[in-house]
């Protein structure tokens, strides 16, 4: 598995270097959080907007309401991809 990580990040550092270096800088990313990020969205190239990637990420917001009196909980969606 070692040798696996270590191949992915070779990859994305030779195609991806600017890109996983500013995401490392976000607090609570680390360098294998990057390395998902960069392989999953194809270095953010993959989606033509923030709603694309929230939808494929499963991150969507789905408020339920019906009429005006009786209102949901809002919740996470359940699309996109499966871990």
């Amino acid at each position: 598995m070692k040798m696996l990580e270590d191949k992915l990040l070779i990859l994305v550092k030779q195609s991806h270097q600017n890109l996983f270096t500013r995401l490392k800088t976000i607090p609570g990313i680390g360098p294998k959080t990057a390395i998902m990020l960069v392989v999953l969205t194809g270095g953010f190239d993959r989606f033509t907007s923030a709603s694309e990637l929230c939808s494929y990420a499963g991150l969507t917001p789905i408020i339920r309401q019906s009429g005006s009196s009786i209102k949901g909980r809002p919740r996470i969606s359940k699309m996109g991809i499966k871990s």
